[in-house]
């Protein structure tokens, strides 16, 4: 996914939050987007509105890189058409969560935020601190991912122009083709592709298990083989009746995660690579794969023209025989503060923002995103890599991330247990009960 992705995903990990996704994203290009009017079906609702009043300021407090250079053109433009102006509270990236729950706490937030979509609304008591925006038109025109990527218990709290994206391992199709393989059903034949290609010397897959924010997306991914394996796992889950530590398919998976790295497929660097090393990594043919989000080829792409890049493709994580492609609930939505003052402003805000004309060219310039939130917006078509792990899953589910309470506040936890169960400090059995246990502290924390 995106760098908006990876950063997400960094805050959740040290901070306790769920992206393609996550996900890492190019720089937005700078262009020219010509002012539009809303269209008649995404006019806010007749009310007087909060405009009318003097100097008039909305605040929209989010993670660094979560503003692109199109939010800005876009809130200029609301601001030159209404007189609205929009206050973009930025803060560190390694911050924002920490920052984000104090402030809701003091009831000293901003009018809008920004967060994870999916189940980690839950964890800031949403009927209690946001706006229910069920009832917005533009409510309507949402696609089936994005209502459910948005809402808690019927109620849609988030305004979404973000993408639906999830994590695979991507491959290099060039280097596939040389060798005749193909991608696998089964982490036995996954093994035999990797053998193949440490003979030939390519090393199979880079892994920056030094990030510990990248290391629970392996087990993120196998939702699919967890939900075989017991159709009712996310909701014993969800309701503190079942443990991770009950899935056997999920133990197995973490052994096979240890196996992966004694055998060499990950080379002899992977508890010291770091992300950035990815690209170099990939582009310049020594790896042949890396688990990373649906758009990250584009990247490569542009830091490595001739690497081939648009080419490649993915396919889900195999370990545990996962089949299934997990996908998140829908990148950063931004919520409404229930204290906010301002209120028909902000209805405005949206307005304008989820106008058919802004929309295209919100989108037209968030290259690094893949499906559009909103029916009716054609731009362009998703990336071959997403087509691809599309095509080759058997099903696909939200990943265990967006779909199971507490788990992005387990992310540190996941991963400190993952390091040591390389290190041979601990079992894969032992990895999951860590989880387990902090997620029990979360339960009763919430529940007082």
């Amino acid at each position: 996914m995106r760098k908006s992705l990876l950063v997400m995903l960094t805050c959740i990990s040290t901070f306790s939050l769920v992206i393609s996704g996550c996900g890492s994203s190019s720089k937005d290009a700078a262009s020219s987007v010509k002012p539009a009017e809303s269209t008649a079906a995404t006019q806010a609702p007749t009310a007087k509105p909060d405009a009318a009043k003097k100097d008039v300021t909305i605040t929209v407090g989010a993670s660094q890189n979560w503003i692109k250079d199109i939010d800005r053109k876009l809130a200029n433009q609301f601001t030159q058409k209404t007189g609205i102006k929009i206050d973009f509270q930025v803060n560190p990236d390694d911050q924002y969560i920490n920052i984000l729950k104090t402030k809701i706490a003091t009831k000293e937030a901003p009018d809008i935020l920004y967060m994870a979509s999916g189940i980690g609304i839950d964890s800031f008591q949403p009927e209690k601190n946001f706006m229910d925006l069920s009832n917005e038109p533009w409510a309507a025109n949402y696609t089936d991912w994005a209502k459910a990527g948005a809402s808690i218990g019927g109620k849609i709290y988030g305004f979404n122009t973000w993408s639906v994206d999830g994590w695979g391992l991507l491959y290099n199709t060039d280097i596939f083709a040389k060798y005749n393989l193909q991608p696998p059903k089964t982490y036995a034949e996954f093994t035999q592709i990797c053998d193949t290609l440490l003979k030939n010397g390519i090393t199979p897959i880079f892994e920056n298990a030094k990030d510990e924010w990248h290391l629970p997306i392996w087990l993120q991914e196998l939702a699919g083989a967890a939900i075989k394996e017991d159709p009712g796992f996310i909701d014993k889950l969800n309701n503190n009746t079942g443990k991770f530590a009950d899935s056997k398919v999920l133990a197995t998976a973490l052994g096979q995660y240890n196996e992966m790295n004694k055998k060499g497929y990950f080379g002899k660097d992977a508890l010291s690579n770091e992300w950035t090393k990815g690209y170099e990594a990939m582009g310049s043919g020594k790896y042949a794969m890396d688990l990373v989000y649906t758009t990250y080829q584009q990247e490569v792409l542009a830091k490595f023209p001739n690497s081939g890049a648009d080419k490649w493709k993915m396919f889900p994580v195999p370990m545990g025989d996962n089949t299934t492609f997990g996908h998140s609930a829908g990148g950063i939505i931004r919520v409404v503060n229930k204290e906010t003052k301002n209120i028909e402003s902000i209805r405005q805000y949206f307005a304008f923002l989820s106008s058919q004309d802004n929309l295209k060219a919100y989108y037209m310039e968030r290259k690094d995103l893949g499906p559009i939130s909103f029916k009716g917006i054609e731009v362009a078509p998703a990336t071959q890599a997403l087509q691809s792990v599309q095509s080759i899953a058997s099903s696909q589910l939200i990943d265990l991330n967006d779909s199971v309470k507490f788990y992005g506040d387990s992310g540190a936890i996941i991963a400190k247990a993952m390091q040591d169960m390389l290190f041979g400090k601990l079992t894969p059995l032992d990895v999951l009960k860590k989880l387990d246990d902090n997620r029990e502290k979360s339960f009763k924390a919430t529940a007082k």
